[in-house]
Formats: C-alpha cells, sequence, structure tokens
C-alpha cells in the first residue's frame, strides 16, 4: 500500500471517528431534550392535578376522588409505557449503528487484505493466466473417445445404458438393423 493511500486510509478513519463523535453528541442532545420535555410536561400535569383536586375539593365528593386517583394510575401507566418503548427505541438504533459500523470495518479489512494479496500474486498472474486459458481451450475442444470405444459403438450401435435416462426420452425406439436370424443370411442394404 502506497503512502498515499495510508493517509487517504488514516484520513477515512479520523472522518469516521469524527461522524460517529457527532451521532453520539447528536442522540445525548436529543435524550437531553427528551428528559426535559418530559419534566415540563411532568410539571405541568401536576399542576392541572392540584388545580383539579382544589375544584373536587369544592365540589366534595368521595366518588370524584377515586374516580381522580384511578385516573392519574392511568395516565402513570401510560407514561412510564411510553417512557419504556423510547427507551427500547434508542436502544435499538445503537445496536443499529454499531452493527453498521463493524460491517463498515470488515468491509475495510477485507479491501486491505485483498489489496495485499493482490500486491503478493502480481507474479502469479500471468501464470494463472496462461493456466485459465489452457483449461478453456480445453473445454472447447471436443471430447475425444478411445478408439476401442469408437470400435464398440461401431460394432454395436450407441444404447443408452439401462441406469441413463433416453435424451429423446419416450420418442420412436432406436433404429437398429434387424439381427439376422442365420448367420450365412444376406443382410439387407442399410
Amino acid at each position: 500500500m502506497s503512502p498515499a493511500e495510508r493517509k487517504a486510509r488514516r484520513q477515512e478513519d479520523r472522518e469516521a471517528k469524527q461522524r460517529q463523535k457527532e451521532e453520539e453528541q447528536r442522540l445525548r442532545e436529543e435524550e437531553k431534550a427528551r428528559e426535559l420535555a418530559e419534566r415540563a410536561a411532568a410539571k405541568e400535569r401536576e399542576a392541572a392535578e392540584r388545580a383539579e383536586r382544589k375544584a373536587a375539593k369544592k365540589r366534595g365528593g368521595r366518588r370524584a376522588r377515586r374516580e381522580e386517583a384511578k385516573a392519574l394510575r392511568q395516565e402513570d401507566r401510560e407514561a412510564k409505557q411510553r417512557q419504556k418503548e423510547e427507551e427500547q427505541r434508542l436502544r435499538e438504533e445503537e445496536k443499529a449503528r454499531e452493527l453498521a459500523e463493524r460491517a463498515a470495518a470488515k468491509e475495510r479489512e477485507a479491501a486491505e487484505r485483498a489489496e495485499r494479496k493482490a500486491a503478493r500474486a502480481g507474479g502469479r498472474r500471468r501464470a494463472r493466466k496462461s493456466e485459465r486459458a489452457e483449461s478453456e481451450r480445453r473445454q472447447n475442444e471436443p471430447e475425444r473417445l478411445d478408439h476401442d470405444v469408437v470400435a464398440r459403438i461401431r460394432q454395436y450401435g450407441v444404447t443408452p445404458s439401462p441406469g441413463e435416462p433416453d435424451e429423446r426420452g419416450d420418442a420412436e425406439p432406436s433404429p437398429q438393423p434387424p439381427l439376422p436370424t442365420d448367420p450365412n443370411e444376406p443382410r439387407d442394404a442399410e
């Protein structure tokens, strides 16, 4: 790897770390803002509840106070549920971000390994190219059969072995000359 490439790689790493720091800072600020908003909403709720309790006292009645307490408990449960969901969402975002960072690091490492391998294999590449050309040439040549296989084909004809399916499917049977019953009997012209 040339010094310029190393310098570029270090610059990329610095920029990635900087982006990561900025993202973490943004997430912290969002969390802080959310907490402040929740506190402000809780204070407003408490103030409204106090005012409501005052009004209920003036109206009087045990039933109204029970209803109010029930409504308060329900609101608290809902607020806790919303908070849990938000925290779960933040954890999932953090996990996804970490996975993406790991994947990017793995890709960088793989690219570096490939570069090193390519640099080492520079001399071997020519030999591999000639081997590849030789194998392609062999594949393009028709297959050569032994002379005794050719002689057997001429003598008996080409018939598929019982284990091989017939390439033509269930088409007409292969035309074979009828075997003479008497070896001295002349064969018909083929």
